[in-house]
């Protein structure tokens, strides 16, 4: 997520949140301070977009990130109504919005996954990765969402384990949308710096797709989006 955030930065204005809100995996990834503020600290009852600008971080990339809090029993301060509303303001700033959120369809999640233009599922070539992804699509499928919200990443595309892409979209019953090849030793090293390897290593081909992957992504947003049935 945040790879692509910063790949997106290069055309549009861009806000990254960490929807990991117990764990807040972005600020310990950007190294951001517990002092730092983060969505616990927008108002409740009206948000202003003064009250967005002093409360994002301001990553060294370019890009404004809204952290989650800093320990985990303050991710219980968050309600879904906060991130509704903390949304709505956001999208009236910035071109473009990245959610990094946990592996789960509780609350919290679902309140970003149904404000979102658009669902990535990352996935990887294993028996329980896929499992995985098809259950979620089936929840998917009862809460109403339309295909056309939904793309799969495959990750790791060079390293399939004995599935070939055709295996793949079989078992999904769906088209994988990107691929990302493997590359652990830049994306390790990056993420121990605290940099998006998109930057740190531009010519790479994991960067290569990437910002393949952050073009092709902006360009179907721009695209007519279908109704959403609510849940």
């Amino acid at each position: 997520a945040f790879n692509l955030a910063v790949a997106i930065s290069a055309k549009h204005r861009v806000c990254l949140i960490d929807g990991s809100l117990q764990f807040s995996d972005l600020r310990g990834l950007l190294r951001a301070p517990a002092t730092a503020p983060s969505i616990v600290n927008l108002p409740t009852d009206r948000i202003r977009d003064a009250d967005v600008a002093d409360v994002v971080w301001k990553d060294p990339s370019g890009i404004d990130v809204l952290l989650a809090p800093p320990r985990l029993e303050m991710a219980e301060m968050v309600t879904v109504r906060d991130i509704e509303k903390a949304l709505s303001i956001i999208r009236q700033i910035y071109d473009v919005i990245v959610v990094d959120t946990r592996a789960a369809l509780s609350d919290d999640v679902l309140a970003f996954l149904d404000a979102s233009d658009l669902i990535l599922q990352v996935l990887a070539a294993d028996t329980m990765a896929i499992r995985g992804l098809a259950m979620v699509d089936e929840a998917f499928a009862a809460i109403g969402y339309p295909a056309s919200k939904l793309a799969t990443v495959l990750n790791r595309s060079d390293s399939t384990g004995g599935f070939s892409r055709a295996d793949l979209q079989e078992a999904l019953h769906r088209q994988i949308d990107y691929e990302l090849v493997s590359d652990g030793r830049l994306v390790v090293a990056a993420n121990n710096e605290g940099v998006p390897f998109v930057l740190a290593s531009p010519d790479a081909p994991i960067s290569v797709e990437m910002r393949a992957m952050a073009d092709s992504l902006t360009a179907r947003l721009r695209e007519p989006a279908p109704a959403l049935v609510r849940r």
